[in-house]
């Protein structure tokens, strides 16, 4: 049940802008914002906690959450899949990670730098 409740939150990831850059650029700044509504993000860390150590819940949460942001993000960039999975976890697992340490959403200034590093890395 949480999980369709973020896949509800998380909606149709927006791809909009021209080229690359800007593609991944919006990618970012949106998953930031979706993780910063009040409870998206502690629900979205309590899922994967309870995943650690339940393969069924693993399953739900690779093909009812991320697998339809993953080929989205193929098709839009032209990358495999495995580049596809490393762009959505440094910044899932950034933004997640620094919710968790500090409580709160990670600031516009930190997530404008994170979407510089990932562009970078694949240009």
């Amino acid at each position: 049940m949480i999980t369709d409740c973020l896949v509800h939150a998380f909606g149709p990831v927006p791809l909009e802008g021209e080229g690359r850059q800007e593609v991944l650029t919006r990618a970012v700044h949106w998953a930031a914002a979706k993780i910063a509504e009040p409870g998206v993000g502690a629900a979205f860390a309590g899922v994967f906690v309870d995943a650690v150590n339940d393969p069924a819940l693993r399953e739900v949460l690779t093909t009812r959450l991320q697998d339809p942001y993953r080929v989205v993000l193929q098709d839009a960039l032209g990358e495999p899949e495995n580049r596809v999975l490393l762009f959505i976890d440094v910044v899932v697992g950034t933004l997640l990670h620094r919710m968790g340490i500090t409580g709160g959403p990670m600031a516009e200034a930190d997530v404008a730098a994170l979407a510089e590093m990932v562009v970078r890395q694949f240009r």
